[in-house]
């Protein structure tokens, strides 16, 4: 209903001032629920766009996540949204979840913050290694978020279906990891994670390490994800490093989006970084050297033309790696 809204509030302004509508091009930026911090992100830039890049009224949109945003876009319902660099490889590419849809339609657009692969589990438990999952209780997410899309291509490799998922949120996950309802829980988030800081003042938790071995084999098949290390220190109990992968939280948007329009609202979200930084301290790690991390599909030629213009490291290795 929001979208149509937009859509008849629109017919009506145009009626009354062709001019001042016409002048104007939405760009619809789809996050999550208002709660959740890619709407936060969502809304920063939105607001960073309309101040300087003359022509676009930019709104963030609350939608259901993720998995949801893409569906929109390719619906046309969204120019642009929050996703992870594996969902939009998977879009562009017309694989895995997306398979049998239209490729080609959803390019990179910017990397915001990386998400890591948090596999949870307690001291003295069953749990040590990636290959003592199988056979256990392991939670893995929720339906339709994108955590539990990574937990299952993992499970698949460690245990294929000899395990117990539990599909559940990841609060719901460490009370029941806290309670011995399950073994280990799975989760890709940005660290530290809210919810394990909670069950680490109650239970002593560790962290378990993913080799080198499986994600070399996991990123053969999934290009996007990149070796990644939760930092000693970020949870009480884990004094060390935790080497394991992630994906990066960015922005991707429609190809149909006009390249002046992108190569516009790229160079203004890239100059205003220190204002963002006051509305999400993710933005004050953004910087050219992390503006691609994690990408595997091609850059939206306006979006590549000002990462060129500025000259972003790594950008010709990028666009020879992702054909674009």
């Amino acid at each position: 209903m929001k979208f149509d809204m937009r859509k008849t509030l629109l017919a009506v302004a145009t009626l009354a001032t062709p001019t001042l509508v016409q002048a104007a091009d939405y760009l619809s930026i789809g996050s999550c629920p208002v709660t959740c911090t890619a709407y936060t992100w969502s809304a920063g830039i939105a607001d960073i766009i309309n101040k300087n890049v003359e022509g676009v009224q930019a709104t963030a949109e609350e939608t259901k996540g993720y998995v949801a945003n893409i569906a929109l876009m390719q619906d046309g319902e969204l120019e642009a949204s929050m996703a992870t660099s594996l969902s939009a490889y998977e879009a562009y590419t017309a694989t895995g979840n997306y398979a049998g849809t239209e490729p080609g339609k959803i390019m990179s657009w910017m990397s915001i913050a990386p998400v890591a692969m948090h596999v949870i589990a307690l001291d003295g438990g069953p749990v040590n290694s990636l290959s003592d999952l199988k056979g256990k209780r392991v939670g893995m997410g929720q339906p339709g978020g994108v955590s539990m899309l990574d937990a299952d291509l993992m499970m698949a490799r460690i245990a294929g279906e000899d395990f117990e998922p539990f599909r559940v949120r990841l609060g719901d996950m460490v009370d029941m990891l806290s309670d011995g309802n399950i073994d280990a829980a799975l989760w890709n988030g940005s660290f530290p994670l809210a919810p394990v800081i909670k069950l680490n003042a109650q239970r002593d938790l560790k962290l378990i390490p993913v080799e080198d071995d499986f994600l070399d084999a996991l990123r053969a098949d999934y290009p996007p994800y990149f070796r990644l290390t939760i930092p000693g220190g970020t949870y009480e109990d884990v004094t060390t490093d935790t080497p394991t992968f992630g994906l990066a939280n960015g922005l991707i948007i429609s190809a149909d989006v006009p390249e002046e329009q992108v190569y516009q609202m790229t160079k203004a979200v890239l100059e205003n970084l220190d204002i963002l930084a006051g509305v999400h301290p993710a933005f004050g790690k953004m910087s050219t050297d992390t503006i691609l991390n994690g990408f595997g599909s091609p850059l939206h030629p306006g979006a590549l033309r000002y990462y060129r213009e500025i000259g972003v490291p790594g950008i010709e290795e990028f666009v020879a790696r992702t054909g674009g």
